[in-house]
């Protein structure tokens, strides 16, 4: 009879409580996770998409021509291109756009 009278412990709508808050947090947390994922991949695309116009231009420069440069608006879809003049050597070019 004593046992069945006392109030110390978790009643089951704490517990449940408990289990709630803690999904939640799980849930959290992976979201968190995803969305860092997703801007760890596009910052990745983005890196290399400006590597490959970077490389395209030394490479011209290395035949010793002038180089173009294409930037490409990836919300709207709208590009230009524009003529540069490379300067540098051994490997390392920088470039400036040619007055028109």
């Amino acid at each position: 009879m004593r046992k069945l009278r006392e109030n110390r412990g978790e009643t089951l709508v704490e517990t449940f409580a408990a289990i709630v808050v803690a999904t939640l947090s799980v849930a959290l947390l992976f979201g968190g996770i995803v969305a860092s994922g997703r801007i760890e991949a596009d910052a990745k695309r983005v890196d290399e998409a400006h590597y490959d116009a970077f490389s395209e231009a030394e490479e011209q420069a290395a035949a010793g021509t002038g180089a173009t440069v294409t930037i490409v608006n990836q919300g709207n879809g709208a590009s230009d291109t524009l003529s540069v003049e490379l300067h540098g050597g051994a490997g390392i070019y920088s470039y400036k756009k040619v007055a028109p």
